[in-house]
């Protein structure tokens, strides 16, 4: 028998509310995704909405970290954000950008966004990480 709660909202897309939550101030959300064996692995993000694509989170990692692995094998993920009693779980499937320039343009302008030095990336090899946002559960 399902579990229903009154407080939870169930969504398909990101709405303009939503976005705003996610853009008011910088959040540090964790993905999750599921290794070898099944289980699940979590790592805090930087984010940022794909403005060119609607319901569409953009990431990034470096080339040869297990999650690269991961999600080459399986796409589905996570990707939770919170804000002390609030928060909000995104569930999809991620396209990997492997373009080496874009990636790095990519991570870049995510350094940017919070605080640190684009600087540091040069000469890594990176990838973008698109989620396709289906489900959306919120909190608060």
């Amino acid at each position: 028998m399902p579990v229903t709660d009154p407080d939870l909202i169930v969504e398909h897309a990101l709405t303009d509310e939503l976005r705003a939550w996610l853009t008011e101030r910088l959040r540090y959300p964790v993905l999750a995704v599921l290794t070898d064996q099944g289980a699940p692995s979590q790592s805090v993000m930087w984010f940022d909405l794909d403005l060119q694509q609607p319901d569409t989170i953009l990431m990034n990692t470096k080339e040869g970290r297990a999650k690269a692995h991961y999600l080459r094998r399986d796409p589905r993920v996570s990707l939770c954000f919170e804000d002390e009693l609030t928060w909000v779980a995104m569930h999809g499937r991620v396209e990997l950008d492997e373009d080496p320039e874009r990636a790095l343009d990519d991570i870049r302008a995510l350094a940017v966004r919070y605080g640190d030095d684009p600087g540091v990336f040069n000469g890594q090899r990176r990838l973008t990480i698109r989620l396709k946002v289906e489900k959306v559960i919120r909190h608060g």
